[in-house]
């Protein structure tokens, strides 16, 4: 083989080579790459795509769905103002609470001691700072589950846009965008089992304040749902074919009855000659 021959076509399977590279999408790279990480229990790389890993391990799989990303403004300074908010209500029910607590405390220690008919006179007293505790320590509690939600929230989508932009010593001051995108996987497992998993992706595109441009972050992995199939469907769909076939055979029995077979004419008697 001629010398330019050779670097022809060293060129055109080096152009194949890019060309195969650049099909996959970053979407796809970063599944492929989770998915390698599980199958060699690489749990460096696992936490530095996800923040709460699954195991996925699948010795070959394909993507089967996949949606368009979708954009929505984040920042996570407004997620900080909630945190600071939801906990201010919830010391102020807790201080009011605690004040409703002091006050049925005392009155019921007094309550205690009175006679029958001292009691019956301020029973309704005695019930309305009962119920005022009660409603206030309820909407303490209340309170505090909100707080813990958005505490949880906050520390999530921190890790996350930690994940992707980098962790920027001012990423609590950053805001931006965020692009969500759902993707599908089938795959097998070592044991031959077919498994469906949905990838739950997202990526960030933050500015720092005062900047004009912003820092592009990488795709990382949100949350993963394995989709297990639902049982009993063979079922259903045999009993729903055993039910179309009763009702079709009372169809044509109906048919039967509205259009009876006619009747073979009887011939008339003739007259003797």
């Amino acid at each position: 083989m001629k010398k330019g021959m050779v670097f022809l076509l060293a060129g055109v399977l080096l152009v194949s080579s890019l060309a195969l590279v650049s099909c996959g999408s970053p979407e796809q790279t970063l599944i492929s790459r989770y998915i390698q990480a599980v199958n060699m229990n690489d749990k460096d790389t696992l936490t530095k795509i996800a923040p709460n890993p699954v195991a996925v391990a699948l010795t070959k799989w394909k993507i089967v769905e996949k949606t368009q990303p979708r954009e929505k403004k984040v920042s996570l300074a407004d997620l900080k103002k909630r945190v600071v908010e939801a906990k201010k209500k919830m010391e102020e029910l807790q201080q009011e609470a605690a004040l409703a607590k002091i006050d049925f405390d005392d009155f019921a220690k007094k309550y205690d001691k009175w006679s029958w008919a001292l009691k019956r006179r301020n029973k309704k007293k005695y019930e309305e700072l009962k119920s005022k505790y009660e409603e206030l320590k309820k909407q303490f509690l209340a309170a505090r589950d909100e707080y813990n939600k958005v505490v949880e929230e906050f520390t999530f989508e921190k890790k996350l846009q930690a994940l992707s932009v980098g962790d920027i010593p001012e990423l609590e001051k950053m805001a931006g965008k965020a692009y969500e995108e759902e993707i599908v996987i089938e795959g097998t497992d070592k044991n031959g089992k077919v498994r469906r998993f949905k990838f739950y992706l997202v990526r960030y595109e933050l500015t720092k304040p005062g900047a004009t441009q912003p820092i592009r972050g990488r795709w990382v992995v949100r949350k993963i749902e394995e989709i297990v199939p639902q049982e009993g469907t063979a079922a259903e769909e045999a009993a729903e074919s055993a039910e179309e076939e009763a009702k079709e055979k009372v169809e044509k029995a109906v048919e039967g009855q509205e259009n009876p077979p006619a009747e073979e004419p009887v011939e008339e008697p003739q007259e003797k000659q």
